[in-house]
């Protein structure tokens, strides 16, 4: 092809990427569930897009495919996910079909790279660039400007959660910090070298360009670390330190200079070494003692989830489905009393996010965490030895650092927004890498493409035709809302037929429930709690079996309930309503006294009611 259809096709194709990208702001207040649901369908047409791009450059543009170790585990987890979506169906919002488009677009943004190697260097700068608009957007929030902010009056920019908001700035501080320092020392260095008048017009071109990119680099730095406190996300503070730390190590040539003072003499070397332990040890300490009631849940989560993995180590419980089995095995292990009262405090909601690599390994089995873990890996090690060619890949590495980091720690690729930040900084810690890619038949590129588009557009047609009936559901939450159940549950009735989203299930149950329906919510409800594993399901279920007049069966609910969730309060009042209902006066006086001493994760005014109407039940029963 010419230069010139070169010239033009480029924009074309960089809109396109940029488009995917942008995924991370698109907002829909008025499709169900806002924010999450509008980032869904907005990827779905975007990746479509990229699709076709990538098809149009790989067979009008002749591609020169080659295969690494990056892609070779890219095509293995991607096989793994193929295999895992034909043994299960339970998946909650296709889980595992997502994860698959993300794979895929791995391999479009790695062929739009391989064609335009420029175009690497500046989705740097459009990372930034997204990170500063959700830097306004949050200070928007903090200030009020935005009336539907959150009600907990949490920082979430475009991003619904204020956890993956916090992350997301602090995953791209080390890039906005790299380009911060490099551009301006080539500018102070251009400046003194020559006088902008008397240079040539395309020096001037370059020197403009140059300083927009310094001012971009800097505002996003400033706004990053300006706002990050008030996002009360102590992970994302720790993960932004670590991952900018590294970057001054190295750009800063610190790591030089420790080299030379300190580790080139024994003596000073064993000072150095044990003086960065006992330091790292402190930090280590100090985060523990500040944070310590959520890293002793973390450790107990990870505790309860370990359990899981030894029970499927092969192959796993399949994308999506760790939280339901993780739900069953937390209920068994208080169930089976051995358990002190801490750790009936610390127990934690089944849905909340848990560490990625243990819920991978947990989904995918050892050789899905093997295939994570190497992919991490590779491209962390590959990113780093490859600054000689292209220095910047230090801001990637940086960034791809806290990511793993915050892996860790929790789960930061349950947001979508952040799932598409890490395939980003995964193609561009991989791209442009010679050694070790083997050059493969020129029809291959053209043949891969094609499968890849084919399987985007089998999963994401439909998911496209069914956006009105997510305008539906909104509409019949605004009902569900103001509890008219009944209008709510005919709105919902036609709904569930092509729509098995958990949650318009559950809704749909519940307002069943409210209506008098209570065989048919249990039916509905039952079914949701194949994919969600909340305590307050199980309550409901309960309570329409006791309304239904079957007390054993709600019985069985309620205490699913409480096992699941020991530190609530909610299922012993129940308990304890039902036990009197049936004429069991001792159950009943001891579920209420569990009640009135139990001591509450977080304590509300409901928690409180429930221990009044105790107190008053143990009085009528005394």
């Amino acid at each position: 092809m010419t230069q010139r259809i070169q010239n033009i096709v480029y924009p074309i194709a960089f809109t396109g990427f940029l488009l995917l990208v942008s995924t991370i702001l698109v907002t829909d207040p008025d499709s169900m569930n806002g924010i999450t649901i509008a980032k869904y369908f907005w990827f779905y047409s975007a990746l479509s897009v990229a699709g076709l791009i990538t098809f149009l450059l790989a067979f009008y543009f002749k591609s020169i495919a080659s295969i690494d170790l990056t892609k070779s585990i890219m095509i293995g987890i991607m096989t793994v996910v193929i295999i895992d979506i034909s043994r299960n169906s339970n998946m909650e919002m296709m889980n595992a079909k997502i994860f698959l488009l993300l794979v895929i677009s791995f391999f479009f943004f790695d062929i739009f790279f391989n064609h335009y190697k420029n175009a690497a260097k500046a989705f740097h700068f459009v990372i930034i660039a997204l990170a500063l608009l959700e830097v306004i957007w949050g200070y928007f929030q903090l200030y009020a400007y935005i009336p539907d902010s959150p009600k907990e009056f949490k920082l979430t920019g475009s991003i619904y959660s204020p956890y993956a908001y916090a992350i997301l700035l602090a995953i791209t501080l080390p890039i906005a910090l790299y380009w911060t320092i490099t551009l301006y020392k080539k500018l102070k260095t251009r400046i003194t070298q020559y006088n902008l008048e008397e240079s040539a017009e395309h020096t001037k071109v370059e020197t403009i360009d140059e300083i927009l990119l310094f001012l971009l680099s800097a505002f996003g730095l400033i706004g990053i670390l300006s706002i990050l406190p008030f996002t009360a996300e102590p992970i994302a503070w720790f993960v932004a330190g670590c991952s900018g730390l590294f970057v001054l190590y190295f750009k800063l040539n610190i790591h030089t200079i420790v080299k030379n003072v300190f580790l080139n003499n024994r003596k000073r070397a064993i000072i150095f070494i044990s003086s960065l332990l006992l330091a790292v040890g402190g930090l280590f300490s100090g985060f523990y003692l500040l944070q310590k009631d959520k890293v002793d849940e973390h450790l107990l989560t990870w505790k309860i989830s370990l359990q899981v993995v030894s029970e499927h180590p092969l192959l796993g419980v399949g994308i999506g489905n760790f939280h339901k089995v993780f739900g069953d095995f937390q209920s068994m292990y208080f169930e089976q009393g051995e358990h002190g009262e801490r750790e009936t405090l610390l127990a934690t909601n089944p849905n909340r996010p848990v560490n990625d690599f243990i819920r991978i390994t947990a989904e995918n089995g050892i050789i899905g965490f093997l295939l994570f873990a190497s992919l991490i890996g590779t491209v962390l090690v590959r990113s780093f030895r490859d600054q000689k060619r292209h220095p910047e890949k230090l801001a990637i590495t940086g960034a791809l650092i806290a990511f793993t980091i915050t892996g860790f720690l929790s789960s930061p690729v349950k947001s979508l927004s952040l799932a598409i930040v890490l395939i980003l900084l995964i193609t561009l810690g991989t791209s442009d890498i010679l050694p070790d890619r083997r050059k493969l038949p020129k029809f291959v590129p053209s043949l891969a493409t094609v499968v890849l588009v084919g399987i985007t557009t089998a999963i994401v047609y439909p998911q496209l035709s069914q956006y009105q009936t997510y305008k539906e559901w909104a509409h019949g939450r605004l009902y569900y809302n103001m509890k008219i159940y009944a209008t709510a549950a005919k709105i919902y009735a036609p709904l569930t037929n092509t729509l098995r989203h958990p949650r318009l299930l559950e809704e749909y149950g519940h307002a069943l429930a409210q209506s008098g329906q209570h065989e048919k919510s249990i039916e509905i409800l039952q079914q949701v709690v194949q994919t969600i594993p909340d305590p307050m399901i199980y309550n409901r279920i309960g309570k329409s079996y006791q309304a239904l007049g079957l007390y054993q069966l709600a019985e069985q609910n309620f205490q699913k309930a409480h096992h699941m969730l020991p530190g609530m309060v909610y299922p012993n009042f129940l308990l304890a309503n039902l036990y009197h209902e049936m004429g069991l006066r001792d159950k009943s006086l001891e579920c209420a006294r569990q009640v009135i001493s139990q001591k509450p994760k977080k304590d509300s005014k409901e928690a409180q009611d429930m221990k009044a109407q105790m107190e008053q039940l143990i009085q009528s029963l005394d």
